[in-house]
């Protein structure tokens, strides 16, 4: 990607990926929309307060056979707290997210679009998603709404907007979650990472 300016304080923004959507700038906090050459100052990144993480932007991680760069951080307040959502392209190329909540971590890869389950619709705590076979029970369902944006992200994340969700577990302990903020709901399968087996091999 060739290298482009900040439209707020010209600072040079340089995404850590090709194919970025959304970046923040690091020396004003502006959130910028990216579209091919051009670039579009979208306003704040919202207030990320400091808290005790794992790893940040910027960190490269190993987590079992898992290596994983960091490129983003979002935040989402669903009310009674909030979780983090860290944007990573593993060393394969691969792109994952990783739920961070209170202690509880998920590696989430998204399902593509031929796989995902046909529902249009946010299925109802206790029901059940079928995914390759497999049965997955919906264990909880809710909104957020997004606070908080640092990094680059391969796709765009509003300040303000909240997103609504649903998490789905299968007898085998990995995870579904559906978002279905968009027109067509986006899936991501996912599996528990232990916090103790994470080592963080270069900090931020």
């Amino acid at each position: 990607m060739t290298d482009l300016s900040c439209p707020n304080c010209g600072y040079p923004v340089a995404p850590a990926l090709d194919a970025a959507k959304m970046a923040t700038c690091a020396a004003c906090d502006t959130t910028l929309f990216l579209d091919g050459p051009t670039i579009r100052d979208a306003g704040s990144s919202g207030d990320m307060h400091d808290a005790p993480m794992l790893f940040d932007v910027g960190s490269a991680v190993r987590a079992g056979f898992v290596m994983f760069d960091v490129l983003g951080h979002a935040r989402f307040d669903y009310g009674p707290g909030w979780w983090d959502e860290f944007f990573a392209v593993t060393r394969d190329g691969d792109h994952v997210w990783v739920s961070v909540d209170e202690g509880d971590v998920i590696l989430q890869q998204p399902v593509p679009d031929y796989d995902c389950p046909p529902i249009k619709s946010p299925p109802r705590l206790g029901d059940v998603v079928m995914f390759k076979g497999q049965a997955f029970r919906v264990t909880e369902t809710d909104a957020a709404k997004c606070i908080a944006v640092r990094g680059t992200f391969p796709e765009v994340l509003t300040i303000d907007t909240a997103y609504q969700y649903v998490n789905c577990q299968s007898g085998d302990g990995r995870t579904l979650s559906g978002e279905f903020s968009t027109g067509r709901p986006d899936w991501y399968l996912g599996q528990w990472l232990d916090p103790f087996e994470i080592d963080v091999e270069r900090r931020a």
